[in-house]
């Protein structure tokens, strides 16, 4: 179903009042909507029993529960407790997000469903609007070079499985003891900012992906390349994972940011270079007890490239 078109129809009722709202039922039900309120708050309306939900009142959503509220439904008025799962922002990015999480989730919606239904029905897109308001800051750039990478290497849904795990941060991805970091620059000088760990090659192998990168406004943006791994994914699993990275990632990004986060294919393409870290400068030696956070830059124009990718996963 498509709630983002059924949402388009619908008009901000007159004065300021966020308890009424203007509504469309979903899939022809009598008891769920979906509305906008008076301060243009878009919303999910259920029409729910016991046993009792949890609620949650996080940036840009909230879900409640036996909240009173006025719905204008087909002319008529109507004053009843609903389960409310409203998106508090205005912003385009996130009433998108919003709303094309929850289509499939409301899909075939029973009409006798309690609170604690709803609240596991929408859960996975609690956790994404969590996920969302902490990363504010994320690296867009640094993101365009990890999407230009799994689209580019041949084993994309392996890519996509063992990335950004969540055992680690260290690493872009991660599989079964070889790791894979992605460095872009927009300088002719292959030189990147490490994190001590990221070249400590004891116990594992490490690659890095080094990525010079040129802004291009008919270039390739991040939903470009989004969409083009879409496709070329087997699995439905890594599908979502990319779609919910993508969210997370661009969730609360201006449509200026994100334009501006458009590079060259074919500059990239060309200057793509593979190291393993036993053969980048780094600081060998291990760590004392009692230091950390270590950060340095290296320098890899004199470094050995990796040209026979058969020992190493991500690349074959």
């Amino acid at each position: 179903m498509n709630l983002a078109k059924d949402f388009k129809k619908l008009l901000i009722p007159k004065g300021k009042n966020s308890d009424i709202y203007n509504t469309k039922n979903i899939q022809n039900s009598n008891n769920h909507f979906i509305g906008i309120n008076g301060l243009g708050h878009i919303a999910l309306l259920f029409s729910t029993k016991s046993p009792k939900g949890k609620e949650e009142n996080i940036q840009n959503l909230q879900l409640n529960h036996s909240i009173k509220a006025t719905i204008k439904f087909k002319g008529n008025k109507t004053k009843k407790k609903f389960s409310i799962l409203k998106c508090t922002s205005n912003d385009e990015r996130l009433r998108e997000i919003f709303l094309s999480s929850l289509s499939d989730s409301v899909k075939n919606i029973k009409e006798d469903i309690s609170e604690k239904e709803i609240y596991e029905k929408t859960k996975s897109l609690i956790e994404l609007y969590k996920k969302i308001s902490q990363n504010k800051n994320n690296d867009l750039v640094g993101f365009w070079g990890e999407l230009f990478v799994i689209h580019k290497l041949k084993s994309t849904d392996l890519l996509v499985e063992a990335w950004h795990p969540e055992t680690t941060d260290t690493f872009d991805f991660y599989l079964k003891n070889q790791a894979l970091e992605i460095k872009t620059t927009t300088s002719n000088d292959r030189k990147h900012q490490f994190s001590y760990e990221q070249l400590d090659t004891r116990n594992k192998k490490i690659i890095i992906a080094s990525i010079m990168i040129r802004k291009s406004r008919t270039g390739k943006n991040l939903l470009n390349l989004k969409n083009s791994i879409l496709k070329k994914l087997n699995k439905e699993t890594n599908k979502e994972k990319v779609q919910e990275m993508y969210d997370v990632m661009t969730g609360l990004k201006s449509k200026k940011e994100l334009d501006e986060i458009s590079f060259s294919y074919e500059y990239s393409k060309d200057n793509l270079s593979f190291y393993d870290a036993s053969n980048v400068p780094r600081i060998k030696e291990a760590l004392m007890n009692g230091i950390k956070s270590i950060k340095y830059e290296s320098n890899f124009n004199s470094s050995k490239e990796i040209k026979d990718f058969s020992k190493y996963n991500f690349l074959k």
